[in-house]
């Protein structure tokens, strides 16, 4: 997924870029309600309603500004300040009673399509036999119908992302009732789900993907039938997180002139063996509720494909996926069936590079070290032309090693003006970072090559890590790039 060229005007797209409420309830304490988030997509909102613990939601309104960051692992976040900011000014100038500016609907148009171009006010004359009517609903003699204009002359990039020669938003302000209220807001709803995602300049953070999904030439394997039992745990499946007593992964790499492989895995922390034999269950969906293409129940195996920092085992399932996005469910059951008891699970977004349209790059692959590929590794699930880069399973990591990233890149136009940027987070906190610098790929097979890099890990403090890395093909313009993240834990 190439770098959005409309990363330099993701400011002016604050403007028609959300979905979820139409506008603000005004009595919710539950964040995803809350001004912060007038710019969740719908899938963020039913990502949201899935996580079921303080430590995950953390995790996800922290993504939710990152995903929007136009300056990825910098001190600022252009975008959050911008949205802060209109909050207090809604704040300042559209309170009601004891609601918020920032939760009335004036402030709501404000925060989310910015300064109108100008405005006009209507106020309803008294009326003698009471209420008369309105384009919608009623006024009583008292009310105010604000007209926000916005134009081509003075508010063009906001029409430009709403694709509109014009806008004009109506909000009938209430005295009599301490409120307002937008007229028509359906539309105003479809603008903003229209460009939900024009906002979202890291697109490798969202669920799903801004690519057209290619159509699969043959039906996909596996194919297998899941019980009932296995099916509702795996429907049941939450979003990835590193709470609990496994970690979930997933890679994509195509090797040599080969097609796209996907694996995903868990890693699991030793414990007591159960009486039951293990199993391993995945379910995978196309994106948004799309068909079935692939489905799995068998014996749980574990592979020594992996490094991990702790003692453990690792289960991997590998499969092909044709380009395109997909959502995914896992598991890991002792037993099967309706006595099947669920040692791990979690459910993903997985997204298959289109290796057909240009220049495309992997997800990047967390790595102990490269090893060289010997003769009896032309099977192993992670060998790359001459090397072999084993995962670190669990992500984890000691200040004693290093952390090794590779990338796989298809379709260079010219691989050795490849360049690397990289960006070090923790939290919301900038960590450090690399101007960018020559990739030096190492070819694997034609139009194939590998590129890795070593961050020694000894100067960090323990706790979680997000490394992003900007991957630009040397001959697009530089505001045109690939941007792979992967999050990793430090420990002492």
């Amino acid at each position: 997924m190439n770098g959005n060229p409309l990363r330099g005007v993701v400011l002016a797209l604050l403007a028609a870029c959300a979905l979820g409420p139409a506008w603000p309830s005004g009595n919710s304490e539950d964040w995803a309600d809350s001004p912060e988030a007038y710019f969740l997509t719908s899938e963020e909102i039913a990502e949201w309603k899935a996580i079921g613990n303080r430590g995950g939601r953390e995790i996800f309104r922290e993504r939710y500004w990152l995903k929007r960051d136009p300056t990825p692992g910098t001190e600022k976040n252009e975008f959050q300040d911008l949205v802060l900011a209109r909050i207090k000014t809604a704040d300042e100038r559209f309170r009601i009673e004891k609601t918020p500016g920032s939760r009335t609907s004036r402030g709501f148009v404000f925060i989310v399509f910015g300064t109108p171009a100008r405005t006009l006010d209507e106020h309803a004359p008294p009326s003698p036999g009471g209420r008369v009517g309105a384009p919608v609903g009623s006024l009583e003699g008292n009310e105010t119908i604000t007209h926000w204009f916005y134009d081509r002359d003075r508010t063009p990039r906001i029409l430009e992302a709403v694709e509109l020669p014009r806008l004009e938003v109506q909000i009938i302000i209430e005295p009599s009732r301490h409120s307002d209220a937008i007229q028509s807001p359906g539309l105003v709803k479809e603008l903003r789900e229209k460009l939900a995602r024009k906002s979202i300049v890291n697109p490798d953070l969202i669920p799903g993907s801004a690519e057209p999904e290619a159509p699969a030439a043959a039906p996909l394997v596996p194919r297998g039938p899941l019980d009932a039992a296995v099916r509702a745990i795996l429907e049941k499946a939450p979003p990835v997180n590193r709470s609990g007593d496994s970690v979930f992964g997933n890679a994509v790499l195509w090797r040599d002139n080969g097609p796209a492989e996907t694996l995903v895995w868990f890693s699991l922390r030793p414990g007591a063996p159960g009486s039951e034999r293990r199993f391993f269950h995945g379910l995978v969906r196309k994106e948004n509720g799309g068909d079935e293409v692939a489905s799995l129940s068998q014996p749980a195996a574990p592979s020594d494909a992996f490094s991990s920092a702790d003692p453990g085992e690792v289960i991997l399932w590998r499969l092909s996926l044709p380009p395109g996005s997909y959502d995914g469910a896992f598991a890991v059951t002792e037993g099967t069936g309706a006595s099947a008891r669920t040692v791990a699970s979690a459910s993903a977004k997985l997204s298959v590079p289109d290796l057909a349209s240009g220049f495309a790059v992997s997800p990047l692959l967390l790595s102990r070290g490269p090893g060289s590929r010997g003769s009896g590794d032309e099977a192993a699930p992670f060998a790359v032309g001459s090397a072999v880069v084993p995962p670190r399973a669990d992500a984890t990591f000691s200040k004693s090693e290093s952390l090794w990233f590779f990338v796989e890149l298809a379709n260079a136009p010219d691989p050795s003006k490849v360049t690397l940027e990289l960006r070090l987070r923790r939290g919301t906190q900038a960590v450090s970072s690399r101007p960018a610098f020559p990739a030096q790929p190492m070819s694997v097979g034609a139009g194939r090559s590998l590129c890795g890099f070593e961050i020694p890990l000894s100067s960090l403090a323990e706790g979680d890590y997000r490394l992003y890395v900007m991957v630009r093909d040397g001959v697009a313009p530089a505001e045109q790039y690939t941007l792979r993240s992967a999050d990793f834990r430090v420990r002492p």
